[in-house]
């Protein structure tokens, strides 16, 4: 059953919980308060000056849709998605930054899932896809494949279903990519995988059927602790090194306070903060992190104070140093 939004609707009921929570998993004050410290945010983490890159939308047998899951479409609360208009779409975005160095070694991937009622296009210019992923400075391909188009639906097709098919579709990107002369190898190196909202849904099936889980370095969860917990929590605990992080609205506080929960039933350590608080220091620990955030609205969790660039800047020097494959 997918755990519902938060039902307090108050911070103040919130931060009761959090430290009740906290206090006995044995997490505070001494690993989340190391220092106190207010991420300050320039223009630049958030609106470059430059859209420098190049963005290739094409379509391939081995994305999400079409598939059998939605041959019938779906109805969601009383409302009907047919599957021409909604399930038919087999677009991948993919962003390419104008620094990007091509290696004979490898090709490192950020791949995000969006969450309902989007589409590609809309995906990479409403959450500021592109102008983060340039700031971050990560040697790394963007790639965005279509879920649900414009359907209030976190199903994810093949990502959700087929066994091995986020591996299928990473192979058939990589490949094209070496065709098309934009990198130099088809061989997959290290990987970013994050999800908004409903995308976690195939986020957590990836991880679980996928293939390709031991490229996966980092996850990055942006309100989307709803359901599936298990294939987070399995992730994370399967081998050491590995970073989950969750920035969360009172929207998944009790989804987030579940795979906490979970996360400490495997024995991980788990660190919980307010985004006030959060220091790039502790973003750099590679461990589970649970970031709360009162005051921005869910669909601007993304986008709205350049997160993704910062929680991609962090991935970034432990991919600096060798880490990962």
């Amino acid at each position: 059953m997918e755990i519902g939004k938060w039902n307090g609707g108050r911070r103040g009921r919130f931060a009761v919980g959090l430290v009740l929570l906290t206090l006995a998993l044995g997490l505070w004050p001494a690993r989340l308060t190391a220092r106190a410290f207010v991420v300050q945010l320039t223009t630049d983490n958030r609106k470059p000056t430059t859209l420098s890159g190049q963005i290739l939308l094409r379509s391939f047998p081995s994305a999400p849709f079409p598939d059998a899951s939605r041959a019938a479409g779906y109805t969601n609360n009383g409302k009907f998605f047919d599957a021409a208009s909604h399930y038919s779409d087999s677009t991948v975005g993919i962003f390419i930054p104008a620094g990007f160095r091509p290696s004979t070694r490898r090709v490192d991937f950020l791949v995000h899932l969006h969450g309902w009622s989007n589409h590609v296009s809309q995906v990479l210019d409403r959450y500021q896809l592109r102008e983060q992923v340039a700031a971050s400075g990560l040697n790394a391909i963007l790639i965005v494949p279509q879920g649900p188009r414009d359907a209030q639906d976190s199903g994810d097709g093949k990502l959700e279903h087929t066994r091995g098919g986020f591996a299928a579709l990473m192979q058939d990107v990589a490949r094209f990519l070496q065709a098309a002369g934009k990198t130099r190898t088809a061989r997959i190196g290290r990987i970013i995988l994050s999800a908004h909202s409903g995308g976690y849904k195939g986020a957590s099936h990836i991880l679980q059927i996928g293939g390709l889980t031991d490229h996966i370095t980092d996850v990055l969860l942006f309100d989307a602790a709803y359901a599936d917990l298990d294939g987070f929590a399995d992730w994370q605990a399967a081998k050491k090194g590995r970073r989950l992080v969750s920035l969360f609205t009172d929207d998944t506080a009790s989804g987030n306070l579940a795979l906490m929960a979970a996360l400490t039933r495997r024995h991980q350590p788990v660190a919980v903060l307010e985004a006030k608080d959060l220091a790039p220091r502790t973003l750099e620990r590679r461990q589970a992190l649970f970031i709360y955030t009162p005051d921005l609205p869910h669909d601007e969790t993304m986008q709205g104070r350049g997160y993704y660039g910062l929680f991609l800047r962090t991935s970034g020097k432990r991919w600096a140093v060798g880490g990962g494959l």
